[in-house]
């Protein structure tokens, strides 16, 4: 009998009249963004790498025995060199791509282009 003692005491939600907002930090943006999370880790192909494995393993690492699943990974690495050198250049380039994700770079000269003016109390 708890459980349907728990579940009679719902909790409601608060009044939104009632709780006072207080602004810790400012709510704007900087005018520019670090580059610490592009240097994330890309795992590329880990299927095809996958099943690649798995069929050497069933043959004892006798890669002869697995042409197909060894030219699948192949051409998938190499779409993903050619796709990373592609966003390589157009970001040293500054290219802006509507759509895309923007990396730091790109998003700083967008910050730049429109800077938050700052207020003096």
């Amino acid at each position: 009998m708890r459980t349907a003692s728990a579940l009679l005491k719902a909790r409601i939600p608060q009044n939104e009249k009632t709780v006072s907002f207080k602004e810790i930090l400012p709510l704007r943006l900087k005018n520019q963004v670090s580059g610490k999370t592009d240097k994330g880790s890309d795992v590329a192909c880990l299927q095809e790498m996958a099943v690649m494995f798995s069929c050497l393993k069933a043959n004892e690492f006798n890669e002869r025995l697995c042409p197909k699943e060894v030219s699948s990974f192949k051409k998938c690495y190499k779409v993903y060199i050619d796709k990373k050198a592609v966003n390589k250049e157009t970001s040293s380039k500054g290219i802006l791509v509507p759509g895309k994700d923007l990396n730091y770079k790109q998003l700083n000269k967008v910050l730049r282009q429109f800077p938050n003016e700052t207020i003096k109390n």
